[in-house]
């Protein structure tokens, strides 16, 4: 990693705010807390990891700006890459909740990030205090289990054409979730392929029936879509996997009763 470690500027919070209130956090007080305790910022460079398997286990990691991909290298060094990450995205929420677990997979920026981090004696203090933001972790990590459970039946199920179109899906929800809504996908052909399962060269041929589909924009030098309908009708894309406040349980349990008993 490069760069200074400071504190996060204005605006650099804004993606994580937009993360809790999409998991139904619905206490300013509690938002304000969390936001609070991101307490340090550092620059990452593209290619860099931001956690690897020698990270220390003692704080989470918050994805502030740009793009990183959860993955893991195999002994003939080609990757599968398990997650695109986005700002306001958990880096490594799992090492939290199971420290012990699983230390083999990374965390790599594909482009100039920013990251800002969180101490587990302070996490452990907030979710004490705040049962809200206990649950709203909670449903972050069933929302990054939802997501490995579609890449996973992506992989072994479907064709080539809509297995690609589909990840390329994923990603235009995801980024229109933090107020994103360009049409470019901030990735590349390797990264697809990696995502996928599939060959740098047969993702090359896809991408070119895509734009020929009309799915995708003809130029060359970017993933762009053309049309999201088509793309989503090639891919058969269900988008509800990643539509937490649509999925969530309609509990009649008052949290705050329960902290008080």
């Amino acid at each position: 990693m490069v760069g200074m470690m400071k504190p996060p500027e204005a605006g650099e919070l804004d993606a994580l705010a937009l993360k809790f209130r999409s998991l139904e956090l619905d206490s300013e007080a509690d938002l304000q807390t969390v936001l609070r305790l991101v307490k340090m910022r550092e620059a990452v460079s593209p290619g860099e990891n931001i956690v690897d398997t020698r990270s220390p286990v003692r704080q989470l990691t918050v994805l502030l700006a740009g793009v990183a991909c959860l993955h893991k290298r195999l002994e003939d060094d080609s990757r599968q890459i398990y997650t695109f990450q986005y700002p306001g995205d958990f880096c490594d929420l799992h090492r939290y909740m199971l420290p012990e677990l699983d230390r083999t997979a990374t965390v790599t920026a594909l482009t100039g990030c920013s990251i800002g981090t969180i101490r587990y004696d302070d996490m452990d203090q907030m979710l004490s205090q705040r049962p809200k933001l206990g649950l709203a972790f909670w449903r972050a990590s069933m929302l990054e289990a939802s997501i490995l459970r579609e890449r996973l039946l992506n992989i072994s199920r479907r064709a080539a054409l809509p297995r690609v179109a589909s990840i390329i899906c994923e990603q235009l929800v995801r980024l229109e979730a933090i107020n994103i809504k360009s049409a470019v996908i901030p990735l590349t052909q390797i990264d697809l392929a990696d995502a996928g399962g599939l060959s740098v060269v047969h993702v090359n041929r896809i991408v070119q029936d895509l734009r020929k589909l009309g799915a995708l924009s003809k130029k060359k030098r970017t993933i762009e879509v053309a049309s999201k309908e088509r793309l989503a009708q090639l891919a058969n894309f269900d988008r509800r996997y990643l539509n937490m406040p649509d999925l969530l349980s309609d509990w009649n349990v008052d949290i705050e009763e329960l902290a008080g008993s």
